[in-house]
Order: C-alpha cells, then sequence, then structure tokens
C-alpha cells in the first residue's frame, strides 16, 4: 500500500483545467444544453435583480416629489342608482372648510371618453379636478399650465394632455394651443404633462385632465358622485391622525357608514411595497427555479460524463493520478459549464434589463447586494451539482472499471 502511495504523482493546476476543457468540448451538445439552462436561470436572476431595483428606485423618488403630507379617500364598493354617492364634491368643501390642519383640497372625477379626430378616434381617461391636484401629485409641465380657478369652477372649455394623449395627437402636427374634441365638445390644450406622480392604481399618462365643473350636470352638482377627494395637510400635522379625524367626519356625514377608504401616502406605499413584495418572491422562485434546473441538467451531464470515462479513469489512476486530481477535474468540469453559463446569463439579463428599464422608464438600478448574493447562489449550485458525480469518479475502483469496459 505503501508503494501504491508513493506511485501518485501530483498534477498541476493547468493539466487540471486542461482535462476539464477537453471534458467539456468532448460532449459538445450536452455541455451546451447546461450552459443554456445555466444562462437561462441566471438572466432570469438578473433581471429580476435589475428590473424590481430599477422600479423600486423610481417609486421613492416618485413619493419624495408626493410627499408624505397627503391623504388620499377613495370611494370603495359598488353603489346601486337608489343609495347615495359614496363621496361627493360637497365633501371636499366641507373637509376644506371644516378641518383647519387642511390646505388644500382636490377632488377628482375619472370618465370614460373618445377623442374624435377627422378619420380617427381613441379611447382615454378624462379626470375632472382642480388645479391642486398637480401640484399635489407632483406633476411636472413639459409645456403650459394648470387651469385657473375660475376655469375649475365654471368648468371652461380648456385641457391639460398625458404625455401619451399628447404624443398620439402629435401625429397630427402640433398639439400645444390646439382645439381637441372629447365625445361632443370642444377644449383648448393649455398644458402638457411630462410625467406622471406616485398613486395607487394609474393607468399610466393616457389621459386628458379638464375643470371638474366640464364633468358635472347643472343641476345639484355639490351632491354628485366623485371618484377620489385628495387632501394635502399642513406640516405641523400628523397624516394618521390626520386621517382618523377624516375619516371620522365624512362617517358622520354619511349616517355612520363609511364607503370610502381614507390612506395616508405611507400606506400607498406600503401597499405598493407588499404587492411588489409578492411578484419580487414569485419571479424569485421562477429564477431560482430556472437555475435550479440547470443545476439538475449540469449534475446529469457530469454523472453522465463520468459514466462514459470509466475506462479514462481507471487508465489514469492506474498510471499514477491521485483521488483528489480525479475529483478537481470533474468538480473544474461542472464549474467551467456553470461560469460559462452564468456569464452569459449575465450579459442577458443585463441586456434585458436595460430594455425593459428603457421601455417602462424607470431608472436601471442594479444592487450591489442582491447581485452578489444572486452570484453567490449560482457558485453553489454550479459546485453542489458537480461535487456528487465527481466524487463518485474519484472513488471508481480502476480495476473494476477496466472489467467492465470489456
Amino acid at each position: 500500500m505503501a508503494g501504491s502511495s508513493r506511485s501518485e504523482k501530483s498534477v498541476g493546476p493547468g493539466d487540471l483545467l486542461r482535462a476539464a476543457l477537453d471534458g467539456v468540448r468532448l460532449y459538445r451538445l450536452r455541455s451546451t444544453l447546461t450552459l443554456c439552462s445555466f444562462a437561462a436561470g441566471t438572466a432570469a436572476a438578473v433581471a429580476l435583480v435589475a428590473i424590481t431595483g430599477g422600479a423600486r428606485a423610481e417609486l421613492l423618488e416618485r413619493l419624495g416629489r408626493l410627499g408624505t403630507d397627503l391623504l388620499r379617500v377613495r370611494a370603495v364598493g359598488v353603489r346601486t342608482p337608489s343609495q347615495p354617492p359614496a363621496l361627493t364634491l360637497a365633501d371636499g368643501r366641507a373637509i376644506a372648510s371644516a378641518l383647519p390642519f387642511v390646505d388644500a383640497v382636490a377632488p377628482v372625477r375619472v370618465v370614460d371618453a373618445r377623442v374624435l379626430l377627422p378619420d380617427d378616434q381613441f379611447s382615454v381617461q378624462v379626470v375632472g379636478t382642480t388645479p391642486d391636484y398637480f401640484s399635489m401629485r407632483g406633476m411636472r409641465f413639459a409645456r403650459g399650465r394648470t387651469f385657473t380657478r375660475e376655469e375649475s369652477s365654471s368648468g371652461a372649455a380648456v385641457c391639460i394632455l398625458g404625455r401619451d394623449t399628447a404624443q398620439r395627437l402629435a401625429a397630427r402636427g402640433e398639439v400645444y394651443g390646439s382645439l381637441v374634441k372629447v365625445e361632443e365638445r370642444w377644449c383648448r390644450v393649455v398644458g402638457i404633462l411630462d410625467t406622471e406622480a406616485f398613486t395607487s392604481g394609474d393607468p399610466g399618462d393616457r389621459r386628458l385632465y379638464v375643470p371638474i365643473g366640464a364633468t358635472l350636470r347643472g343641476d345639484l352638482s355639490a351632491r354628485q358622485a366623485v371618484g377620489e377627494i385628495l387632501v394635502r395637510i399642513d406640516d405641523h400635522a400628523e397624516p394618521e391622525a390626520g386621517a382618523r379625524i377624516l375619516r371620522r367626519m365624512l362617517s358622520r356625514r354619511h349616517g355612520g357608514s363609511e364607503p370610502f377608504a381614507v390612506e395616508t401616502a405611507e400606506a400607498l406605499l406600503e401597499q405598493r411595497r407588499g404587492a411588489r413584495g409578492i411578484l419580487d418572491r414569485l419571479l424569485g422562485g421562477v429564477a431560482f427555479g430556472a437555475l435550479l434546473l440547470g443545476s439538475v441538467a449540469l449534475a446529469g451531464q457530469t454523472w453522465q460524463s463520468v459514466s462514459l470515462r470509466r475506462a479514462e479513469i481507471a487508465i489514469r489512476r492506474a498510471v499514477g493520478a491521485r483521488r483528489a486530481d480525479i475529483l478537481l477535474q470533474f468538480l473544474l468540469e461542472g464549474i467551467t459549464l456553470a461560469a460559462l453559463g452564468a456569464a452569459v446569463g449575465v450579459a442577458l439579463g443585463l441586456l434585458g434589463s436595460f430594455w425593459a428599464a428603457a421601455l417602462g422608464g424607470w431608472g436601471w438600478v442594479i444592487p450591489a447586494g442582491s447581485l452578489a448574493a444572486m452570484l453567490g447562489t449560482i457558485a453553489i449550485l454550479g459546485v453542489g451539482a458537480s461535487i456528487y458525480p465527481a466524487y463518485r469518479a474519484a472513488t471508481l475502483d480502476p480495476v473494476e472499471a477496466l472489467r467492465d469496459e470489456r
């Protein structure tokens, strides 16, 4: 046994790496499929990190523009024609006059409508509101201005276009200052928005904004329904305390019922975080599953490589290769495939996430900690998938292997 031990010769790192690369090239098709499996999982994981990181940064930036001093009252549930509205224009006026800590109030009515063109038409959401709405929402104007107080109360024939609506109309010429026909009513464009700000349930910039008076009937306008009321409180008021007072006041106005919800900006952020957290976990599970499938393919590739090269292993052991050398060779084969797949996947994931961020209009952010954790997971899976087949190759009995080859 001592003589056998002395006859084993150490193999240099370069020799081991060359042997591992030869093993990868020996079974090109299986190696390519394994590499693709790892690349797909890595690309999914990188894209997840980049897309959610960018979207999260955009969300926080929008919340910063919005501020934490905003309360949102929205109607909930389905109301029958016989029931009174969940929220009314009169509720907004009562909030502005009765609560001393309130700085501004913006009631909102949203209706679906059509923009009519000479030879075309398209659907938009018409938002009736007041001038304070745009500053409360942190909206920026690419051109023009908001409504005046007089235009808002009188329902003047003016409108403000969301960015996407303006782009749709721009194909027909200059939009700013032009007349737009919304259903049967003409209105002049006095402003074009640059971006939307954070809010819950926005469809984006495919909107057209008009003075709230333009959406109201001439009779009993104060009792007409609104979909939501935005309330900005002063700097000295606590948002949560203000929300409680506002809820009690509106409940008394509605006979003790609460067909509405009062939300703070922080609550809206938490809702978004919760929804995004569910999506993150779902996409993370998909990415991990893809990586796991790649690991299974890698384990199968390494195991089959060991089975088909039993004679080679036996001969190498017979001429003095140590068990550690055989172990490292097959381990390096697996790690090489995992590394190549990870490199391709990282490149695809970065490219795909950059493209998605450009389309979505948010920043492209890759948190270093998340990326490092993801690469660490890939490394662990690559080593874990290769270690047992490599161990089996290292412990293979040369005599038995040669006898099986006969």
